[in-house]
């Protein structure tokens, strides 16, 4: 009767999580050089931003919460904004970029092995060809984001407590992974925690500025988030903050687009693709 029991709550439990994507917005879809890409909304609201270990009474209590989490403090986003359904592909770097500068060569994974520098590049190269403003997510945008935003069900990664349902790290795999391959969070966002940590456009700095006064050469860094698949699962974790140098890139490391809501056009192609220039 107890396996019963449970059997029926899993079902129950796997109904309400799909029944809660099915009714999400379905995401924009862009499409640059006969590649495709989809970009998800993020609306506006507010966030309790990092994490602490010492009350499990207060907000983003996490007992792998790191020092540079704390204080935890709530952050309000004035404007809706676009982030990357997932993270920029090999397929579409090299439709922009004309070459693929990962090592672990493959057009569903992640593009890796890139600085802080070349994505710049990219960045500037498909506004040229789409006439749009992408960037890279502030770290405020990111964290928000992986956590589901004004959907939010307070997971400490993104889209579950269990680690293995939404991230790969170097506790489950050996290798970079195709996108999609873990489910997606509340907003119907992939591999925000795990596969590659991402670049963020915000310089790493801490939540108080008495140790912002401290940071030396650790200024000059840019934030990341997610995670990878050679970090342990604890960086996968949603409040999770790491440091690199823009010049630093690695076989774990990429990013993710971001786009202001306010330069997304309403009108959409027949197929249901948003057409870039040159391609109408």
């Amino acid at each position: 009767m107890k396996r019963i029991t449970l059997l029926f709550g899993l079902l129950v439990g796997l109904q309400t999580i799909l029944f809660a994507q099915d009714t999400l917005p379905a995401p924009t879809s862009y499409r640059v050089n006969k590649v495709s890409f989809n970009m998800v909304r993020v609306e506006k609201g507010g966030f309790w931003m990092g994490a602490q270990r010492k009350d499990t009474a207060e907000f983003n209590y996490d007992r792998l919460a790191q020092t540079d989490e704390l204080p935890v403090h709530y952050v309000k986003m004035h404007e809706d904004y676009y982030i990357g359904q997932t993270e920029v592909t090999q397929k579409l770097w090299k439709a922009v970029m004309g070459y693929n500068p990962s090592v672990k060569k493959c057009s569903k994974r992640p593009v890796t092995n890139v600085n802080y520098y070349e994505v710049q590049e990219f960045l500037r190269r498909i506004d040229s060809i789409t006439g749009m403003q992408f960037r890279l997510p502030t770290e405020e945008e990111w964290e928000y984001a992986a956590r589901g935003g004004n959907n939010s069900k307070g997971y400490i990664y993104s889209g579950s407590n269990e680690v293995d349902r939404v991230a790969w790290h170097n506790g489950n795999t050996r290798k970079l992974k195709k996108v999609k391959k873990r489910s997606a969070n509340e907003l119907g966002i992939y591999d925000m925690s795990g596969n590659v940590w991402e670049w963020c456009s915000s310089k790493y700095r801490y939540f108080d500025k008495e140790r912002n006064a401290t940071l030396g050469k650790d200024g000059e860094m840019y934030c990341i988030r997610g995670g990878g698949w050679q970090l342990p699962k604890n960086s996968c974790r949603v409040s999770w903050r790491g440091k690199r140098l823009p010049d630093l890139k690695n076989s774990f490391g990429g990013f993710r687009l971001c786009l202001d809501a306010k330069y997304v056009k309403e009108e959409e192609a027949p197929e249901g693709e948003i057409l870039m220039k040159g391609e109408e």
